[in-house]
């Protein structure tokens, strides 16, 4: 392991150690795409410690392409929405959906006084 892997290693650690004091649920504190991730050999962080606008540009990003392309197939298609308003309702609900989420994990990281990622 580089010195990076290490040092990830143990701020991750560190990081569940605290979420699990404090009560926070397994699947909460270490969804599955973050141990998809991390078996894949990437470093995600939990989403509790990660940053405020990643957080609004990642969770807007999955959610607004899954929902369109779910909206699309199931609804937009068949009642001949227009291509253009399909894409800007996607990209405004993944906007919203990413801020939301960003805005609730700052809420519960504020509200347990979890330490940042980069003083673990």
């Amino acid at each position: 392991m580089t010195d990076a892997q290490d040092e990830y290693e143990r701020k991750f650690d560190a990081a569940t150690q605290e979420m699990r004091e404090i009560g926070i649920a397994r699947y909460s504190s270490v969804p599955p795409l973050i141990r998809l991730l991390r078996t894949c050999g990437l470093m995600p962080r939990p989403p509790l410690y990660e940053r405020f606008w990643r957080t609004v540009f990642v969770q807007g990003t999955v959610f607004g392409l899954g929902f369109g392309l779910v909206m699309y197939l199931l609804v937009w298609r068949p009642e001949g929405i227009a291509a253009l308003v399909a894409i800007q309702t996607s990209a405004l609900s993944g906007a919203m959906f990413g801020l939301g989420m960003a805005l609730y994990y700052r809420w519960v990281k504020s509200r347990h006084s979890l330490t940042d990622w980069d003083t673990l």
